[in-house]
């Protein structure tokens, strides 16, 4: 092993040495048992000397031996909501292996993209359509929205080292965007969703529908996505303007070929799927079982081929990496650490000079800030949420507002760096767009999404009953 990476996985293990310590006074001794194993899971996910996954198995391992407590190991992948992204993985496999999803791109481009404008909205809508089935932005936005349009980029002349303004720039950053927009959107558009979801269930006691989470956040965040490509246009405008979408749709359509009975059942699959997962709260099906329902019939029609998901290593990295930490978040709870740490705040810290509003705008800030030391968003949400979810029941702070404010802060302050989120380095990557450029945008566009859910967002919340702090 490197030398970097030996250091980084020692100071993953420097939290155990809290194990030769007694409990503070007043917190659960399984509690003080558990800490150092998960702030040591959240430390190696942070420094990344290994792999998120890796992480995990190492300290869920570690925890089962040392503590005998296989059973708060493996809590976490009993979950519901590990299934569900774990399931809507392999879907998204699905779309990539039948090509629909890259279908779906080549009729977005026929339909929009007349002009480079044209051609961003068409990017735009067609991660917006497959998001509710694809958790990974990696696998989407990267896999299989951001090649499309790569491709489209070459074929007019626009590359990373001749005129790259001509288009590939402007759809490589507009992406990122996107992406975080339409993962925000939908509980299952995103996989750090997941994390974020069983915190506010754990400690905020909110039972968060997949209904529920896209009425909430569908019109401020599509509110970003409408106008991303036109701000987008107006402040990193390419130099290339009219398009031949009609003959770049129709070639791309011809190299997939006519539309195959696999996609025809999958298109019918994933519309059951919204519908399923829409209409859940009046049917009692489960979006997990929804999601496990889809793969049956995937598998019974040929769609999916098991061995091909058993080669996903994407679907297996997911399980262990998301059902380790939420067994671990889970666990701690459920333990009261986060009561305590509550409780000790109450102590220390006067929350009554701080208004409602005060503190959120604070706490968001303070979190703005973290998203330039992780490199995970699911690490972040693992890592931060916690923080600010213990200081706002310190302070009082509403279960609802707390818990829309603090995932905007965690989503959208993604776009910050190229790095914050798992499409990132797959769009940066492209080579288009420099480091400097990038986070300029990325600075801009975080404060124009903060800014449209606090105007927009925020009274659209109070209408529907969910924000209460003002």
């Amino acid at each position: 092993m490197e030398k970097d990476k030996l250091i980084k996985m020692l100071i993953g293990f420097l939290p155990l040495l809290l194990l030769f310590l007694d409990p503070p006074e007043g917190m659960d001794p399984k509690a003080w048992g558990l800490f150092p194993f998960y702030a040591g899971a959240i430390l190696m996910v942070m420094l990344r000397p290994v792999g998120e996954a890796t992480a995990l198995a190492i300290f869920l391992g570690l925890y089962a031996v040392m503590m005998r407590g296989h059973t708060v190991a493996l809590s976490g992948f009993a979950l519901t909501m590990t299934w569900l992204v774990v399931g809507a993985y392999i879907i998204a496999q699905a779309f990539r292996d039948t090509n629909l999803g890259k279908r779906i791109s080549f009729w977005m481009i026929r339909i929009f993209g007349r002009s480079t404008l044209g051609l961003g909205y068409a990017a735009a809508f067609a991660d917006f359509i497959i998001a509710p089935v694809t958790p990974s932005n990696a696998a989407r936005t990267g896999g299989i929205i951001y090649p499309i349009f790569l491709s489209v980029a070459e074929s007019l002349g626009s590359y990373p080292d001749k005129n790259p303004r001509g288009f590939g720039a402007y759809i490589s950053v507009l992406l990122y965007v996107v992406t975080m927009c339409t993962g925000i959107t939908f509980l299952t558009g995103y996989a750090a969703n997941t994390v974020a979801w069983a915190l506010a269930d754990q400690m905020l006691g909110l039972h968060i529908t997949w209904l529920q989470w896209t009425t909430a956040f569908i019109l401020p965040a599509g509110i970003v996505l409408l106008i991303a490509p036109y701000v987008m246009y107006l402040i990193y405008r390419p130099t290339l303007t009219k398009i031949d979408n009609v003959r770049i749709a129709r070639e791309g359509l011809a190299a997939i070929g006519p539309m195959s009975s696999k996609e025809k059942i999958l298109l019918c699959l994933f519309v059951l799927a919204i519908i399923g997962w829409a209409t859940s709260s009046y049917t009692k099906i489960n979006s997990t079982a929804v999601v496990l329902g889809f793969i049956a019939v995937c598998l019974m029609t040929n769609v999916l081929k098991w061995k091909d998901i058993a080669k996903n290593s994407q679907v297996w990295t997911t399980l262990m990496w998301y059902g380790g930490i939420l067994g671990l978040a889970g666990a701690m709870n459920q333990f009261g650490f986060f009561k305590w740490m509550a409780e000790q705040l109450q102590l220390y810290v006067d929350f009554s000079s701080f208004s409602h509003v005060a503190l959120l705008f604070t706490l968001v800030a303070a979190g703005s800030v973290c998203r330039y030391l992780f490199v995970s968003c699911g690490a972040y949400m693992a890592s931060v949420l916690p923080v600010q979810f213990t200081i706002g029941l310190a302070a009082g702070l509403p279960a609802w507002d707390m818990f829309l404010v603090f995932l905007m802060c965690g989503v959208m302050g993604a776009i910050l760096t190229h790095y914050a989120n798992a499409a990132g380095p797959v769009l940066f990557g492209g080579g288009y767009v420099s480091v400097k450029t990038w986070w300029l945008i990325g600075l801009f566009f975080t404060l124009l999404s903060y800014i449209i859910f606090a105007l927009v967002g925020v009274p659209y919340w109070s209408m529907l009953g969910l924000f209460t702090s003002l």
